[in-house]
């Protein structure tokens, strides 16, 4: 049996995993420079990782190695 992640569900994490990036970067760099520098150098870093970490996402999800699958596979529809 094989398990892949939709993208759909590869989009959403890379999206949830950049919101949190921005704002901690966000919070990092505004010690050092105003907050609306900050927050652009913020935004433009995450949308650059955003569009990688998606794509990096999307070739895990080819790649089969160290992922189980345990129980039946009606649930999974």
């Amino acid at each position: 049996m094989k398990v892949y992640e939709t993208r759909m569900r590869s989009l959403l994490k890379s999206i949830t995993h950049r919101i949190l990036e921005v704002i901690v970067d966000t919070f990092i760099l505004s010690w050092f420079v105003e907050l609306r520098v900050a927050l652009g150098i913020s935004v433009v870093i995450e949308l650059t990782c955003f569009i990688t970490n998606f794509l990096h996402e999307r070739l895990w999800n080819k790649i089969h190695y160290g992922r189980e699958v345990y129980g039946d596979e009606s649930h999974l529809s």
